[in-house]
């Protein structure tokens, strides 16, 4: 009887604690296609996270480095509900700087795929310099 309790305790912990982990927001990957549909929109932050400084798509709002995030987070929406869309050069620093915005808390994080070597290769524009 008590293995019994015991068994039914530790798989309703596992439901539970696992249900909450499901829950929690990922960073969605899109297409260069896909993420300047999203920043067209006029409502989402873009953030190039890329080190060194390159040349910025064309709409971007912040320049922070990726490995650097959670150090600026006076250039960050203060409202974490914010859409927020991340690109670097080749995607790589960008998917770290995407996981780390969701464990500041943030819920809606999109990140290129392919970084500005994708946008470039589909024509997408860049900023003046």
């Amino acid at each position: 009887m008590k293995n019994k309790t015991l068994f039914f305790i530790f798989l309703f912990l596992t439901a539970f604690l696992g249900g909450c982990v499901a829950s929690r927001p990922q960073p969605i990957d899109l297409s260069p296609s896909e993420f300047k549909e999203i920043i067209e929109d006029d409502a989402v932050f873009v953030i190039d996270v890329h080190i060194p400084e390159q040349e910025h798509i064309k709409g971007t709002d912040a320049v922070i480095p990726f490995d650097v995030i959670g150090s600026n987070l006076d250039k960050l929406p203060k409202d974490k509900n914010k859409p927020i869309a991340l690109y670097c050069r080749s995607g790589g620093m960008s998917v770290q700087a995407s996981q780390d915005l969701i464990d500041l808390g943030y819920t809606k994080v999109y990140n290129l795929l392919g970084g500005a070597k994708a946008w470039r290769s589909e024509g997408f524009e860049f900023e003046d310099r």
